[in-house]
């Protein structure tokens, strides 16, 4: 009896390995030195003998925690400014279940705000919030595959067994999870995808919250089109919109200074005003995130070549 439970907690907890790491058993078992049948047949639900079934699930312990999973990096540092503390209000009301979307002009810190939560978060047991960046065209299956590996879900192949495999881990967990699509607007071509989302999101109401991240063009996703009808979208993402902006003078003085140290009135309000940018939207002034932390970088490297020269 201890065999078979310390083999199939082996054998789970290997599915969620392969998954996360993007190991395959092939690839394991070169590692290991075990032959990749063997392996197939223990991952089996087919029959394995007791004392064999033992060693190798210690064996593939052993490997598992000898090569573990790493969270990825915090990707700089965070200051917190209006935009970015709606922004975290947002992840907590989808963290809870909820649909929303997300949207803003370039350089209102969308991106590196959901990014930053969800690399503190998958430190966590159960991670609060799951950011995929889209590329651009994306299948139902590559996305599923981004959501299960968020999650730490058992390894599976096709879209049925993805998803069967998110939806057992989601409704497992004590509480809910947000995922955010980041750079939506790609999507323009790939409804398909988006509608398997939503689908999801629908299956596990309450336990899986979506945030629809992009630029002020992704509210065009959800327009009726010939073929297509959206209602059951707008219904949901509709409950909550956020749109958000760069950092307003101040704050970005604030975040200026943080990283290079004090500089004269007229290099700063030089950097500052190279950064300000107008919304198209609402005329507004902000300072662009992406602008100013560009220039950040420039002043710091200068400052280090004059150091080495």
């Amino acid at each position: 009896m201890e065999t078979t439970a310390t083999r199939e907690d082996v054998r789970r907890d290997l599915r969620v390995f392969m998954n996360r790491t993007g190991l395959d058993l092939r690839t394991i078992a070169g590692q290991t030195g075990f032959a990749h049948r063997s392996l197939l047949q223990f991952s089996s639900a087919g029959d394995y003998g007791a004392g064999e079934g033992a060693y190798t699930a210690a064996a593939l312990r052993k490997f598992m925690d000898a090569h573990p999973w790493q969270p990825p990096e915090l990707p700089g540092q965070l200051y917190s400014t209006a935009a970015t503390r709606a922004m975290d209000d947002l992840i907590d009301y989808c963290a809870e279940g909820n649909l929303s979307v997300l949207y803003g002009p370039a350089g209102s810190q969308k991106s590196f705000l959901l990014e930053f939560r969800a690399a503190e978060a998958a430190r966590e047991p159960e991670p609060r919030l799951i950011w995929i960046p889209v590329p651009g065209r994306m299948t139902p299956l590559q996305i599923l595959k981004r959501i299960s590996i968020g999650l730490g879900a058992p390894y599976a192949q096709g879209v049925d067994g993805v998803r069967q495999n998110i939806l057992y881990t989601v409704r497992a967990r004590k509480s809910p999870v947000a995922v955010a699509l980041d750079e939506c607007d790609l999507m323009e071509r790939d409804l398909d995808t988006l509608e398997t989302i939503r689908r999801l999101a629908d299956l596990l109401r309450g336990k899986l919250g979506l945030i629809v991240a992009g630029n002020d063009q992704i509210m065009n996703l959800f327009k009726p089109r010939r073929g297509r009808y959206f209602e059951q979208w707008r219904s949901r993402v509709e409950q909550k919109t956020v749109r958000v902006l760069g950092p307003t003078r101040d704050e970005a003085r604030h975040m200026l200074i943080a990283e290079v140290g004090d500089g004269t009135d007229e290099q700063v309000n030089g950097t500052l005003d190279d950064c300000t940018v107008i919304d198209p939207l609402t005329r507004k002034k902000y300072i662009s995130a992406r602008r100013l932390f560009l220039a950040i970088r420039d002043i710091l490297k200068r400052r280090a070549r004059r150091k080495a020269s």
